[in-house]
């Protein structure tokens, strides 16, 4: 199967430019780390990638399948006993994560739209944001 994954064009500005200024090493490193944990079917979790779960809020973002990784940044990690689902960011640590869509037709292409942070569950909360980003979900999902 052949596996793509990329940054959204449209959102790198706004949605990814701040984190990678301040981890200029992140892009690279999110981007190999993410193709492998699709391309392992979820079974290879990189220590800063935490439970990986769909928005049901916007209706289009639960009607797309758009999804979010909640991650922190280095040097910081997850605890590696913990199983994906419980690796979350704890009160008091940056909430981050990671906002991606795959293709209807190419499921293994991937857009990544967003990193929100910090307060990420504020950010997925923000109507006008989240307009934003499902409409440009929808347009690769569409598309791809």
């Amino acid at each position: 199967m052949d596996f793509s994954v990329s940054i959204n064009d449209q959102t790198r500005e706004r949605f990814f430019k701040p984190i990678f200024d301040k981890y200029p090493n992140l892009e690279k490193q999110i981007i190999r780390d993410f193709k492998k944990y699709k391309e392992s079917n979820g079974d290879l979790v990189p220590n800063y990638f935490g439970r990986d779960v769909a928005y049901v809020e916007p209706y289009l973002a639960n009607k797309i399948g758009l999804m979010h990784i909640h991650m922190c940044f280095p040097p910081n990690k997850f605890n590696d006993s913990d199983t994906q689902y419980y690796r979350v960011c704890k009160k008091g640590q940056t909430d981050a994560c990671l906002v991606y869509i795959s293709g209807s037709l190419s499921i293994n292409h991937f857009s990544l739209l967003a990193i929100f942070s910090p307060d990420a569950h504020k950010k997925s909360r923000d109507k006008s944001i989240m307009d934003y980003i499902c409409r440009v979900a929808e347009d690769f999902y569409i598309n791809n």
